[in-house]
């Protein structure tokens, strides 16, 4: 009986330290991302030809990657919604933060060669945590000079 109650009060104790470690970090970072961005010089456009008078053929390959795993209590709230289908909120904001982060990594590579416009970018992803839910998130696109500049 005690061993249970132990095993229980652990079980909670994890689940209470890890929504609030995690939710602190994760509103940190999104914090921290709303900064960056707002600072970032670089435009970042999803169109796969650059704009009329842009010479893509000078553009320069940049990419930015990122690897975010879910904090404890995410993985705990998860494990229900799994059980009981639907969509999985608890993870939206791994992957969003996640994505958002790889696409600053790379506008920062595309700043750090002189370009100021990233066009035809395209996201990957994988799965990398078998047991503690985790995603990486790869960001391209050629980074070119706009005639602007």
């Amino acid at each position: 009986m005690v061993e249970l109650l132990v095993s229980l009060l652990v079980t909670v104790g994890l689940v209470v330290v890890g929504f609030g470690v995690g939710r602190a970090r994760e509103r940190r970072h999104l914090a921290e991302l709303d900064r960056r961005e707002a600072a970032s010089p670089v435009v970042v456009v999803d169109v796969k030809s650059p704009p009329p008078g842009v010479d893509a053929a000078a553009g320069t390959l940049v990419m930015g990657e990122v690897v975010i795993a879910a904090d404890y209590f995410k993985s705990f709230a998860a494990m229900f919604r799994n059980i009981l289908g639907g969509e999985v909120k608890t993870y939206q904001s791994m992957l969003n933060r996640a994505r958002r982060e790889a696409k600053l990594r790379m506008a920062d590579q595309a700043q750090a060669v002189g370009a100021d416009l990233v066009v035809n970018v395209r996201f990957e992803w994988s799965d990398v945590g078998p047991r503690m839910p985790s995603a990486e998130i790869f960001c391209y696109g050629t980074a070119i000079v706009s005639p602007r500049s």
